[in-house]
């Protein structure tokens, strides 16, 4: 099993991506490509860009569940609007559906089972947490 975790942070998108093994160990298959960060959201070739190299990105993985943590959408703290462009470009990817993890739903899971996942970088810990969710 191969899932893709996303979380999205204004108008970057962070990525871990992780394979459950035969004999039940989980690799890290994210290699180098840990986060996209688009500079202009008016630009009509960045936003084409950004959604052929994540969709390439999907595509040789050949994930079997993709997820994007979920971000307010009112509120003090309310997510960039860019974000959410980006978001649908996601779910514009055709062949795997795209889920939505609530953090509630993150921190009750992890409030009975512990973080196995090694880290390459420090802003990959949300995403790496809702990747070993999708996994287990």
């Amino acid at each position: 099993m191969k899932v893709i975790a996303i979380d999205i942070d204004s108008s970057r998108v962070i990525i871990y991506a992780i394979e459950l093994l035969d004999d039940g160990t989980i690799s890290n298959i994210t290699g180098d490509f840990k986060s996209i960060t688009i500079k202009d959201d008016y630009d009509n070739s960045e936003i084409r860009e950004f959604q052929s190299t994540i969709h390439s990105f999907f595509d040789n993985l050949n994930p079997t569940k993709i997820a994007v943590l979920k971000r307010m959408t009112k509120g003090k703290f309310a997510a960039s609007p860019v974000s959410f462009k980006l978001e649908g470009l996601i779910q514009c990817y055709q062949n795997c559906d795209v889920q939505f993890v609530s953090p509630l739903t993150l921190n009750a899971f992890y409030k009975k089972n512990v973080s196995t996942i090694e880290l390459q970088n420090k802003y990959q810990t949300n995403a790496a947490r809702l990747a070993q969710y999708l996994i287990s």
